[in-house]
């Protein structure tokens, strides 16, 4: 069965397939029949997502709202924005000679050494990496991917407000070599940050895949037993501006055969996967990647369903009968 678990930041579900088992027998001058039966099992969690746009004007997060559950870990990130070589100083790479940070923007007495700085928004701190590696006062590194800004939860109470409600919003102010003197980029904050009291829950829930007979898988990526389920979301709170789910594998994926998980190490069956398909498009999943949970109302809130297809999949060039199962995460992401 599915059991839901809850940390601070990320809602997480296990969803699991498990199967009954398949066994063959030898008749005398009569074919082999080998036969298929699995239970799909579904379960839940949270996460807090990645927020990324385009930075034209260097304000980081704009000028929307940022919704956080109110639970969320200290530590955790909140939102993410991303900044391009091109976009910080004009060129393929900047090669960076220092910087000066304030603590909440204030540029006259909020001066920091780095690389966390407090923001204006009680409970909320920043930070910049340059390709991975975090930003300081002293910093010489060169970018040549991307600048990173995060938002992440600190130890302060969580209080509603705005980034840019202080006199000043100078988080980042970033030398880097450009002619005899340099030039620098300064990068501000704003938005606002919303701390929601709540997030979904997932029940337990059981998906069953009917028996099937080996013979009906045709080659590789052939399927069969296909059935349609629901992963419910209940009590989801109103504020939110996007929900997003994901499926993490437990035991890897299926290489060459789209949206397909690996059977658990415990399964008997061989040359055969369990392939999960978005329930509308018929599209095979991509694995650890966030799609946005649809029937979510931000005004409302409510009880969601995602509509999900689970088969079995031909994976090798022989079927053999057995136990079927294999297992995934998934993740639910709050924006």
């Amino acid at each position: 069965m599915l059991r839901s678990r809850q940390s601070n930041v990320w809602n997480r579900a296990v969803r699991a397939v498990r199967a009954g088992d398949a066994r063959t027998r030898d008749v005398p001058e009569r074919p082999r029949t080998a036969t298929l039966c699995a239970v799909v099992l579904l379960a839940a969690t949270a996460w807090v997502p990645s927020v990324a746009s385009a930075v034209v004007s260097l304000t980081a997060f704009g000028s929307g709202s940022v919704a956080v559950p109110s639970t969320t870990s200290h530590g955790a990130v909140l939102a993410r924005e991303y900044i391009t070589p091109q976009e910080f100083c004009g060129a393929s790479t900047c090669e960076i000679t220092g910087a000066s940070l304030a603590n909440k923007g204030n540029i006259i007495w909020g001066w920091t050494k780095g690389p966390d700085l407090e923001t204006n928004v009680s409970g909320v701190s920043t930070r910049m990496l340059i390709d991975g590696t975090p930003l300081t006062e002293t910093s010489q590194v060169t970018l040549r991917n991307v600048a990173e800004v995060q938002l992440f939860r600190d130890s302060r109470a969580a209080k509603n407000g705005s980034l840019n409600s202080g006199s000043f919003s100078q988080y980042f102010n970033v030398r880097y070599k450009s002619g005899l003197l340099g030039d620098s980029t300064i990068v501000y904050l704003s938005a606002s940050v919303n701390f929601i009291n709540g997030t979904c829950s997932v029940p337990d829930q059981t998906v069953t895949l009917p028996s099937v007979q080996h013979h009906v898988f045709t080659g590789v990526g052939s399927t069969a037993g296909t059935t349609d389920f629901q992963l419910h979301l209940n009590n989801c709170p109103a504020g939110y501006n996007r929900i997003g789910y994901q499926l993490s594998p437990l035991d890897g994926v299926v290489a060459g055969v789209s949206g397909t998980l690996k059977l658990r190490p415990s399964a008997t069956a061989t040359g055969i996967g369990i392939r999960i398909n978005d329930g509308v498009s018929n599209e095979a999943m991509t694995f650890q990647q966030s799609r946005a949970v649809v029937g979510y109302n931000s005004s409302t809130g409510g009880s969601p369903s995602i509509p999900l297809r689970a088969s079995y999949v031909q994976t090798g060039q022989t079927v053999r009968g057995g136990s079927v199962s294999a297992a995934a995460q998934v993740l639910l992401d709050y924006q």
